[in-house]
This record gives C-alpha cells, sequence and structure tokens, in this order.
C-alpha cells in the first residue's frame, strides 16, 4: 500500500503527554525506525510492511490490537503489530485441508497419486519437464499463470509476475544430464521456490485433465464408453502417462487390440512391457483382471459350415 499521506503532514511537534517524537517518511513508510524504545505517533499512515512499520515494539495508543496481534501489512503479509518481521502464517484447513475426489473417480485418485506424486510445488519430472501437482504439466510459464499459486510463507496469493519467476527459477534448476539421468526427486525443488498450490487447487486440476484424456480415449479405443469400469480406469492412468493417442500405440499395439476385442486378460499381460514402475504396471493388470472377471471374453462363434 501506498503511503497517502506527503512528508512534510507527518512533521508534528511533539506536545504534552506524546507517546513519541514525529517522524517523517522513510524507507519502511512513516515513523521508521531502528530503535526499539522509539514509540510512534498517532494518525500515521502506513507503510509498506503495514501500520508502525519499523523495529518499533512499542505500540502508540489507540492502535488496534495487542503486541503479538496478527494483521494485514500493506503488501499482503500478515505483520505482528508493533514489529516489522512478518508474523507465521496459519493455514485455513478448510482452503489447506485434503481434497476429496468425486463419485467413480476415487481408485484413478488413489492409482494417480501414487504414482505421480501430488507436488504443491513447480518441479522438473524424469524429463525435466516443469510439472506440479498430480503430474500436470506446465509447458510455459503462461500455463503456470493459469494456476492459482500461494507464497507458502505469507499465504498470500501470487501474482503473474512471482509465478513467472518461479517458472524459470526450476528452469534454471534443470539438473546435469550426466549426473542424474533419470532427472532428480521432486522434493529437491521445495527450496527453488516459495509459490504452492492449495490441495483443492490441485485435485480441481487433476480432475480436469483426466476429464480431458476420457474425453479423447473413445477416438483411439472403439466402445471405451462401454468398457468395465476397471478397464476404464487403468487405460486413463495409461493415456495419463503416454497421452491418449500414445495408450493406443503401447505395447506395440497389442494393447488396443485386446481392449477392441474385449479381451482384458490379454490386455492385462500388456501391462508388463509399459513404461512406469513395476507397482504402478502392477496396479494396472489388477484392474484388467477384474475387468476380466466382470466381463469375461466371449468365445469367438464358430466358423459356418459350408
Amino acid at each position: 500500500m501506498a503511503n497517502s499521506r506527503a512528508p512534510a503532514m507527518a512533521i508534528n511537534p511533539p506536545g504534552p503527554g506524546d507517546p513519541g517524537p514525529a517522524r517523517t517518511q522513510g524507507p519502511l513508510g512513516y515513523n521508521d525506525h531502528g530503535d526499539p524504545n522509539v514509540t510512534t505517533r498517532l494518525g500515521d499512515t502506513p507503510g509498506p510492511l503495514g501500520r508502525q512499520d519499523a523495529g518499533d515494539r512499542t505500540l502508540a495508543r489507540g492502535v488496534a490490537g495487542a503486541p503479538g496481534t496478527v494483521v494485514a501489512g500493506a503488501n499482503g503479509a500478515p505483520l505482528a503489530v508493533g514489529s516489522d518481521k512478518a508474523a507465521t502464517a496459519t493455514r485455513d484447513p478448510k482452503v489447506w485441508g485434503d481434497w476429496t475426489p468425486p463419485a467413480g473417480y476415487e481408485t484413478l485418485y488413489k492409482l494417480l497419486k501414487q504414482n505421480e506424486g501430488n507436488i504443491p510445488y513447480m518441479y522438473l519430472d524424469s524429463k525435466n519437464l516443469v510439472t506440479v501437482g498430480i503430474g500436470t504439466y506446465l509447458k510455459t510459464d503462461a500455463d503456470a499463470t493459469k494456476l492459482t499459486f500461494y507464497n507458502r510463507k505469507t499465504l498470500a496469493a501470487a501474482a503473474e509476475a512471482d509465478i513467472k519467476a518461479a517458472y524459470a527459477a526450476v528452469v534454471a534448476a534443470t539438473p546435469d544430464k550426466t549426473k542424474f539421468p533419470h532427472g532428480k526427486k521432486a522434493t529437491s525443488y521445495e527450496t527453488t521456490t516459495e509459490l504452492e498450490m492449495t490441495p483443492t487447487d490441485i485435485g480441481v486440476r487433476w480432475l480436469a485433465d483426466v476429464k480431458s484424456f476420457q474425453a479423447l480415449l473413445p477416438s483411439y479405443f472403439t466402445g471405451f464408453a462401454t468398457y468395465p469400469a476397471d478397464a476404464r480406469q487403468a487405460l486413463t492412468d495409461i493415456a495419463y502417462q503416454y497421452g491418449a493417442s500414445g495408450a493406443s500405440k503401447a505395447d506395440s499395439g497389442a494393447l488396443k487390440k485386446a481392449a477392441n476385442e474385449g479381451d482384458w486378460s490379454a490386455a492385462a499381460d500388456c501391462t508388463d512391457d509399459l513404461e512406469g514402475s513395476d507397482d504402478r504396471n502392477a496396479a494396472r493388470k489388477a484392474l484388467f483382471l477384474s475387468a476380466a472377471k466382470a466381463a469375461p471374453l466371449k468365445p469367438k462363434a464358430a466358423p459356418a459350415k459350408k
């Protein structure tokens, strides 16, 4: 918040009983002073750090709150009244609590969160692509600015410029391929940026990504909408990693052939050769085998006798 009053208006001679000497506007705003024993005058306007910014520890008369009371500073950061140091921000559980997926997406959410990770800050994945949340790829900094980020210390919403700066910092942290051929752990980027997404924002974006893949899959897998639920879940997970068109080419096209024939046991066998961790492929196989039980392959009709 800019100071709204000219410095000259802050110069008033102290009178009997005044809480302290008047101060003109300085780098921190009106009445900034490094002496912790200096009190501020009443009625001065806020500086960049909030009302009575400086090193002043003694509250002037008439100022709302008491020592340690948290108020919003002019820059949006929480500020302890009477202190020039930002107070510890408290995360509202309604905002920062767990996100629950809608009915029908619980299994897929658990599967993707386990295998893609659930990282609230931007990081580089195994291919050194900027990623956030549950595997959301951010091709450009413009893509990042479409998401909502908060400063993890102040909990203030990040401005577009801050998001772009964080994106650039993550890109600049690209590891040496000779030392890290598969990239670095996502958690190693936590100190690269102070910006984070809330669990709800991550979940909402994940759901949008999943639905976009599911909307594309019928173009590559005939009858996708009629597949058993577990088969759709497995194919969506594969598409999340490969892309919808890539999923149709997985295992040299054998997966698509098995799906088109409704042979979910054969689809389960295809997971052995897919990219991804052993645990992830085991989970995919289990889903296809469950689909095979729910919709067993119908025997082919015998050829008609001539």
